[in-house]
């Protein structure tokens, strides 16, 4: 793996631009160590994008620099989407009438013409020196980003950095015993690149999903030692909430409070008096012989 780690330092110091993106159905534990490295190569001054072919969810809306995510990178060329079947659509035309250029849009016979509504611009064409792919055991796993960018995929030079066993990219380096948390934070450190406690707090919180809270059985050294790494820069843990159970309500229950419950000792009942015990009483004496 020492050779494909030098071949990443070497490009890394060479070129400028740079694409992070991870797989289209991606774990928590992808989506922190991309955001990572997008942070600390941001830091080192390099040009950077942080992209994937779905949108983030809420789960992951506690990682720093989940709002930089993008779903559409850009570029120079003008794309055309129709959002309707491809069925619907008999041929595409152009003409340049009126000094413009205009593309004629030919339903098929007995299908609805397409309207404005079923139109969605975009762009693609973008640029980046260097592709790096977290968490993906291959191309495709990338899902439409790849596919919609398939100059820039094939032009240039992609990194497969990733716990999954896979060999798709100039430079591969990948772990099946380590979550991707753990690889970036070790290529951080490999690679003296910046690492804040933002960074660290995020290849955190990667660590933990990626080992079922620092449970799983794959743990080894080298994860405690990434874990050393992280403190030592700031992070801690995330502490789990423990939302308290509420109280049942039954309805048409009314709760009558009628004070502290007194228990009473049972007496014994008091005998009625007979008529000769309030008499005075006379001994008498027996006779001797």
């Amino acid at each position: 793996m020492q050779d494909q780690l030098n071949a990443l330092k070497a490009k890394l110091q060479e070129i400028n631009s740079v694409l992070i993106t991870f797989a289209a159905a991606p774990n928590q534990d992808s989506i922190a160590a991309a955001l990572a490295f997008y942070l600390s190569l941001k830091s080192s001054g390099k040009k950077v994008l942080v992209a994937s072919s779905n949108p983030v969810t809420v789960r992951d809306s506690h990682l720093v620099a989940l709002d930089k995510v993008k779903t559409d990178i850009g570029g120079n060329n003008l794309v055309i989407t129709l959002n309707v079947p491809e069925d619907r659509v008999d041929k595409v035309t152009s003409n340049t009438e009126g000094g413009h250029l205009n593309l004629i849009i030919n339903p098929r016979e007995g299908a609805e013409p397409v309207t404005e509504k079923d139109i969605v611009f975009g762009y693609s064409g973008a640029v980046a020196d260097l592709i790096i792919v977290i968490g993906a055991a291959d191309l495709k796993d990338v899902g439409s980003l790849a596919e919609k960018e398939v100059e820039l995929f094939t032009k240039s030079t992609i990194a497969n950095i990733s716990n999954q066993v896979g060999s798709f990219g100039t430079i591969n380096i990948t772990d099946p015993s380590s979550s991707n948390s753990e690889l970036v934070t070790a290529l951080l450190k490999e690679l003296t690149l910046p690492m804040d406690v933002d960074i660290a707090n995020n290849l955190m919180i990667g660590i933990e999903a990626g080992t079922d809270n620092l449970s799983s059985p794959n743990m080894t050294a080298d994860t405690f030692e990434a874990l050393a790494v992280l403190y030592r820069t700031g992070a801690r843990r995330q502490v789990k909430t423990i939302v308290p159970q509420q109280a049942k309500i039954v309805a048409d229950m009314p709760i009558v409070d009628n004070g502290p419950v007194i228990e009473e000792t049972p007496t014994q009942p008091v005998a009625e008096p007979q008529a000769d015990w309030l008499k005075p009483k006379i001994y008498k004496g027996g006779s001797t012989n």
